[in-house]
C-alpha cells in the first residue's frame, strides 16, 4: 500500500513538473512574441521618422500654384522717353515750306560726309561738315566756299576758321532742330565785317522734310 501511495506522489509530481515547464515554454513563446512586436513597431516608428511625408493644405496648394504660374509674376513698367538726339535727314525752315526743291531753306544733317549750305539764295553756298558736341547739340563747319557761287568772290574765305564752328543746332522734344548762327570768326575771333553773312537766310527752326 505505501508502495502504491509512493508511486501516485511521484507521478502527480512528474505530471506537474510537465505542466510547469509547458507553461514556462508558453510564457516565453509569448515574451519573445511581444518583444518581436515591439522591435517591429519601433523600426516602422523609425523609418517613419526617417522618411517623413509632406502633407499640403489647399492653401499650400494656392501658393504653389501661384509661384509656379509665371501669369502672375509682376512685369516691370517702363515709361519711353523721346530721344532727345539729333536724327539724320533733311530738314526744311519754317517759313520757308515754299522752297520745296531746296534751292536755298533746306539742311541736310550728315555726320558722315560733307553738305551745302545757303548763305544768300541763288548767290553764294558753302560747304560745311558737322560733328556732335553732345547728344543734343551738333557743331557746324566752314569746309570751303562752293563752286557755283556767283557772289562772294572777295570773302576771304581762306582765312576763316575750320575749326571754330560758324552754328549750332540743338534738338528739340518735338523733332525739330533750332539753329543758332554764330557767324565766321579768324584765329579765334568773330570776323566783324561778316557776322551777319548767312544769319538771316539760315537761323531758325527746322522740321523734317
Amino acid at each position: 500500500m505505501k508502495k502504491i501511495s509512493a508511486a501516485l506522489i511521484i507521478c502527480v509530481l512528474l505530471f506537474t513538473s510537465c505542466k510547469d515547464t509547458n507553461n514556462n515554454e508558453e510564457l516565453s513563446s509569448d515574451d519573445s512574441t511581444s518583444e518581436k512586436t515591439i522591435k517591429t513597431e519601433q523600426d516602422s516608428e523609425k523609418n517613419e521618422n526617417s522618411n517623413p511625408t509632406k502633407t499640403y493644405s489647399s492653401q499650400d496648394e494656392d501658393i504653389e500654384e501661384t509661384r509656379s504660374d509665371p501669369t502672375n509674376n509682376e512685369k516691370p513698367t517702363t515709361s519711353v522717353k523721346p530721344d532727345p538726339s539729333i536724327p539724320t535727314g533733311k530738314f526744311i525752315k519754317i517759313g520757308e515750306e515754299q522752297d520745296n526743291n531746296c534751292a536755298c531753306y533746306c539742311l541736310s544733317v550728315n555726320y558722315s560726309s560733307n553738305s551745302e549750305l545757303c548763305l544768300t539764295p541763288s548767290k553764294m553756298y558753302i560747304n560745311i561738315r558737322m560733328s556732335k558736341a553732345s547728344n543734343q547739340v551738333s557743331n557746324i563747319f566752314l569746309v570751303s566756299p562752293s563752286t557755283k557761287n556767283l557772289e562772294g568772290k572777295d570773302i576771304p574765305w581762306d582765312k576763316f576758321d575750320k575749326d571754330s564752328p560758324i552754328a549750332t543746332l540743338t534738338s528739340k522734344s518735338n523733332g525739330e532742330l533750332e539753329m543758332d548762327w554764330l557767324g565766321f570768326s579768324i584765329n579765334g575771333d568773330l570776323a566783324i565785317d561778316y557776322a551777319i553773312l548767312g544769319k538771316k537766310t539760315l537761323e531758325g527752326t527746322y522740321k523734317k522734310k
